[in-house]
């Protein structure tokens, strides 16, 4: 699932590039940065008298930082129109947040500031990538490579940007912070759980507590903590904040099987911040009920909590409800582990 920043393009950014569209020969390149949830121009520089677009490369490395994401909007020495490169520069030393920001970010500015401009997309962590040299490795990589469309190329994209979110969460936690199924260390790496948490879903995993727990992320700590429902009979979701809901179903009609499930919610209230955060981190959240004997039945993703209900629940489950003995608890009857579902939005249930 690719994570959608909320991030938008400011007036002056986008005058900017439609003046330096309009006027090719006055600007070689503009950088841009994210503040304050806008995407803004942070330098513009002009072409190098004398030299060719593959030369002035040589520009981009004392407009970056080592440490510091940013877009490069790069210009091509080409009269018709697509001749501009988008540069997304994630570096591998940048902070988790900024870097999960960017790499999910990159669509949404390339699409207001007009996709059919750019010829293609460049994603590179380094500086030494977006060099003449770099360049010209990169256009050596795309002769040898089968001819892409640009849908494959817009996907080839997402995939890439969806795995700095992905990786660099877990990579950047250390182990000694990370709890396990023993109550110690654990081979993969993830977000900190604090020690209500893990006593509420401990409880939860051997059915010893309420049907349901749910969990918050401590930004400034990456530490998973209990929520403000914290473990509850009901379902029952925050309206601002996303939210992870660890929830034992059971069917009316088979009051002895116990179905547990995963709620990843997530309302548009929700801070840009926290959105990105919970997204990157949704499935190994949802990965830790394994690592304690407990396989979940379905995941669910929302955006309007308000959908999810014992109803909507079962009428998502029916696949998997079959008869069973009376006498035989859901602990014994093995499920197809489901592909991460989506609820359908209000008037478009199936």
């Amino acid at each position: 699932m690719s994570a959608q920043s909320g991030i938008s393009v400011s007036p002056e950014l986008s005058e900017d590039f439609v003046k330096a569209v309009s006027k090719t020969d006055d600007i070689r390149l503009i950088v841009v940065v994210i503040e304050d949830e806008v995407a803004i121009t942070k330098v513009s520089l002009p072409p190098h008298v004398g030299r060719s677009d593959v030369e002035d490369f040589a520009l981009i490395d004392d407009v970056l930082e080592d440490d510091k994401p940013a877009y490069v909007l790069y210009r091509l020495n080409e009269p018709e129109g697509g001749s501009w490169i988008f540069i997304s520069y994630v570096p591998d030393n940048a902070k988790v947040r900024e870097k999960m920001l960017y790499a999910s970010t990159r669509a949404t500015i390339s699409r207001q500031l007009g996709e059919t401009h750019f010829k293609e997309s460049i994603f590179a962590t380094s500086k030494r990538d977006l060099t003449p040299e770099g360049y010209l490795a990169h256009l050596a990589s795309q002769t040898a490579q089968a001819p892409m469309t640009a849908r494959e190329r817009e996907l080839a994209d997402i995939k890439a940007a969806e795995g700095i979110s992905a990786i660099t969460m877990g990579t950047e936690v250390r182990s000694s912070n990370v709890w396990g199924a023993n109550g110690g260390n654990n081979a993969s790496l993830g977000l900190k759980w604090n020690s209500d948490a893990q006593e509420a879903f401990q409880a939860w995993c051997g059915q010893s507590g309420s049907k349901s727990v749910q969990f918050n992320i401590e930004l400034g700590t990456e530490t998973i903590v209990l929520s403000e429902n914290g473990a509850s009979d009901e379902l029952v979701f925050p309206d601002s904040q996303p939210s992870y809901t660890f929830y034992h179903y059971t069917p009316a009609a088979q009051e002895s099987m116990s179905l547990p499930i995963f709620i990843y919610a997530c309302p548009p209230k929700s801070p840009v911040r926290s959105r990105l955060v919970y997204s990157s981190s949704s499935s190994s959240v949802s990965g830790k009920a394994s690592e304690f004997g407990v396989q979940l039945s379905k995941k669910f993703e929302t955006s309007d909590p308000d959908e999810i209900n014992d109803d909507y629940i079962n009428s998502e489950l029916k696949s998997i409800l079959a008869p069973v003995d009376s006498n035989e608890s859901a602990s014994h009857q093995p499920l197809d582990k489901p592909a991460f579902a989506k609820p359908a939005r209000p008037g478009r249930r199936r």
